[in-house]
This record gives C-alpha cells, structure tokens and sequence, in this order.
C-alpha cells in the first residue's frame, strides 16, 4: 500500500503504510521519482549505489525483528511521527542527499 507523497497524508496513512507488512524480513522505506513512498523487501531484493540513483530518497534498512515494521510499529506514535517528519521534510526537496537518516 504505497502512499502518495504529491497529495494530503497523515501520519495515520504512513502508520497504515508501516503496518501494512510484517517484520518478518528486511524492509526499507523508499520514495521514488514521482512522490511515492514504499516499502521494498530488502530480503529478497537487495539494491546497490545504481538501484539507489533511481529514487528519489531512501531510508535505512529496517532489518527483521527491529519493530520498525508491522502492527506494532505502526502503533508506535512516536516512530510514526518521526518517520512522518522525515518525509515531509525531504519531499518534495531533499534537505542533503538520498539518505535520509532519522534518529530513532
């Protein structure tokens, strides 16, 4: 369930987004060219610097187990929060470069 950067979201959208899967692997936030975030299956589809230069930002690898991820991630109000600012934040300007690091 991707979400569309380009138009209105809350964070209980992301927090739908976030939940939408299941920490049983590894996962990354990622935005593409035209405003849409995802989370990609790092697992199964790890992505090198050529992969990378195609998005337009890029967070972390959640890896599996960590609770960045799921029902339970998605409950978290302070993890949605932050993850929320980050991408308003960096959307539809990045505020450096591709990765975009939040402190969790």
């Amino acid at each position: 369930m991707p979400l569309d950067l380009k138009g209105e979201w809350t964070d209980a959208d992301l927090a739908k987004l976030i939940g939408s899967v299941k920490d049983d692997r590894d996962w990354r936030l990622e935005i593409s060219t035209d405003g849409i975030a995802s989370l990609q299956d790092k697992t199964a589809n790890p992505t090198g610097a050529d992969y990378d230069e195609t998005l337009h930002g890029f967070f972390e690898t959640w890896m599996q187990g960590t609770d960045f991820v799921g029902p339970g991630a998605a409950g978290d109000k302070d993890l949605v929060g932050k993850v929320a600012k980050a991408l308003r934040d960096n959307y539809p300007t990045l505020k450096k470069d591709k990765f975009i690091y939040v402190s969790l």
